[in-house]
């Protein structure tokens, strides 16, 4: 992991946001329970160091170390990590392996790694003799990491469980969500969201039900920009996408377009799959 990505997980801390946002508690959801991430972390970041502090506290039993934590910590800004993929990434280690730690000492572990408890007296039973009978660890780890309880842990930080299980609770939009979900709309289109499409779209973020790439593209394909010229389009896409004037590249990329060798879904791709639009997606606190 390159020092340049190291300074900028950092750095995620302190963006500034650029427009406010209406200040709600509306969401579009039923049937869950709403919690507030911001009630417990005011910046999403320090919600992550929390939680991949705690994989390491619980899985190795001890401190995560710094090189260690950045190294998590850009995998899931920059390659789309999951929570169970940290998971598995310490339970899997060579240096919690190295620990041949006993049958029900894993189970021990495992409930408290993926479910943040210590084990009841009937789970751990059950689970133990599960070993002993042959089931691999493997397949225990993978059980946990299909329950409501992961789920929920991992809407509750702000990172993707890594399972198909649906949470039973809901994020209330945060101040970050709202302000990147306007930051779009004015820069893009130049006028500010609806507050009621704010909320949702804000809401829909946070519960992973929409990526921040795909918010940046609907406004980018929206009618209204799909209407300006090349020039327009593009300017838009470097100023909001990889946060930098046309400038360098963009004549070279404004002759691609017009001459059809690129089109404008291609240069899309290219924006968004960059670090700098994974680094400002995370200083919203929401996820590429």
């Amino acid at each position: 992991m390159s020092k340049l990505k190291k300074i900028i997980a950092v750095l995620l801390v302190s963006v500034v946001f650029f427009v406010a946002a209406p200040v709600k508690q509306d969401t579009v959801y039923a049937d869950v329970t709403y919690v507030d991430r911001e009630a417990k972390n005011q910046y999403w970041i320090n919600g992550l160091y929390e939680f991949l502090d705690r994989l390491y506290i619980t899985g190795l039993g001890r401190a995560g170390d710094s090189d260690g934590m950045f190294t998590w910590f850009n995998h899931i800004i920059y390659d789309g990590y999951t929570g169970a993929d940290l998971v598995r990434g310490i339970l899997y280690s060579p240096e919690f392996l190295n620990k041949n730690v006993s049958n029900s000492e894993f189970v021990m572990i495992v409930y408290r790694t993926i479910l943040d408890r210590d084990a009841d007296a009937e789970g751990l039973a059950h689970w133990t003799a599960q070993l002993d009978s042959g089931v691999s660890r493997q397949q225990v780890v993978e059980g946990f990491l299909g329950s409501v309880e992961w789920a929920n842990m991992c809407r509750w930080y702000g990172i993707p469980s890594g399972t198909n299980v649906e949470p039973s609770i809901a994020v209330m939009p945060t101040y970050g969500s709202r302000t990147f979900v306007n930051y779009l709309s004015t820069q893009i289109v130049n006028q500010a969201e609806t507050d009621t499409n704010v909320e949702i779209y804000a809401a829909q973020l946070l519960n992973f039900q929409m990526s921040g790439t795909e918010l940046a593209h609907q406004y980018l394909f929206s009618p209204k920009v799909n209407a300006m010229s090349n020039y327009d389009y593009l300017t838009r896409v470097y100023r909001t996408i990889l946060s930098r004037e046309p400038d360098g590249d963009f004549n070279a990329n404004l002759d691609k377009l017009n001459n059809g060798t690129m089109t404008r879904e291609d240069f899309f791709n290219y924006a968004v799959g960059t670090d700098i639009w994974a680094q400002n997606c995370g200083g919203f606190g929401v996820l590429r």
